[in-house]
């Protein structure tokens, strides 16, 4: 199940032209601030900004409006989403991290079965449908922030999101099968975010390939982090900050042998 709307669009339409927030603001004639609250769904596009859009990126209109009124909709059920949502978790949680039957998780929630089929078919999709509200955000948190350095920005921009999450991640973390669904999408999405990183990677003296740096890089810090939320009560960010830059900065002999 897909969540095409319209949030989802304007940030794959973006995200596809390299573009930032302020770059993409600035060819709609838009205020970054705009782009930011239309990417988190604080407030939708008018329709006159979406006829810009697809002029500008060459991207149909009757696409945008669809997408518009899939926004719509979704926030018309988004306090029932949530309910399933919650559920979902609950379960995972009670069956140390295996999946139930979207029919057990549509009993848990309380709605009714015929209408929350419509809203997801399968414990994926839920699953799909959380990491997609998280990595609006993180999204967000990146185009907000300005480093060279991914690690900073990830330490300063990103924890603090995931922080707000804490709880929804170390269930996510902890399951057996969640777990491993949740890693790769976690993987898929942040290998594409790191790779531009590795541009200048210099392979003739590197000890490893260039596509093997890369999943290394987002493999660790992914296991950094995971084991900091899944902690019984997890450092606050601003705390935490300072040790994830050691740990992802420290070989790791010396963190073994110091």
């Amino acid at each position: 199940m897909k969540f095409n709307t319209i949030q989802h669009t304007l940030q794959n339409i973006r995200t596809k032209q390299n573009l930032t927030q302020v770059d993409f603001a600035e060819k709609i004639f838009v205020s970054r601030q705009t782009i930011s609250n239309w990417e988190r769904d604080i407030s939708i596009p008018p329709v006159t900004a979406l006829s810009i859009i697809a002029n500008t990126f060459d991207v149909p209109l009757t696409q945008l409006l669809s997408a518009l009124d899939g926004e719509q909709a979704n926030r018309e059920h988004a306090a029932e989403r949530q309910l399933i949502v919650e559920a979902f978790l609950t379960l995972l949680h009670r069956h140390n991290g295996q999946y139930s039957t979207i029919d057990l998780i549509i009993a848990e929630s309380g709605i009714n079965y015929e209408h929350a089929i419509t809203l997801f078919n399968s414990p994926s999709a839920i699953l799909q449908y959380i990491a997609q509200q998280i990595d609006a955000q993180v999204i967000a948190a990146f185009d907000n922030y300005s480093d060279d350095d991914p690690l900073m920005m990830i330490a300063d921009a990103v924890l603090p999101v995931l922080y707000q999450h804490n709880h929804t991640l170390k269930i996510l973390y902890t399951g057996h099968y969640a777990n491993g669904e949740w890693l790769t999408f976690l993987k898929n999405s942040y290998q594409k975010w790191a790779a531009p990183f590795f541009d200048n990677y210099d392979i003739t003296t590197a000890p490893v390939s260039r596509k093997f740096a890369i999943e290394l890089t987002v493999k660790t810090t992914l296991s950094i982090i995971s084991t900091w939320l899944t902690q019984p009560v997890p450092t606050p960010p601003d705390q935490f900050r300072q040790t994830f830059l050691h740990l992802t900065r420290t070989p790791i002999i010396k963190l073994i042998c110091p």
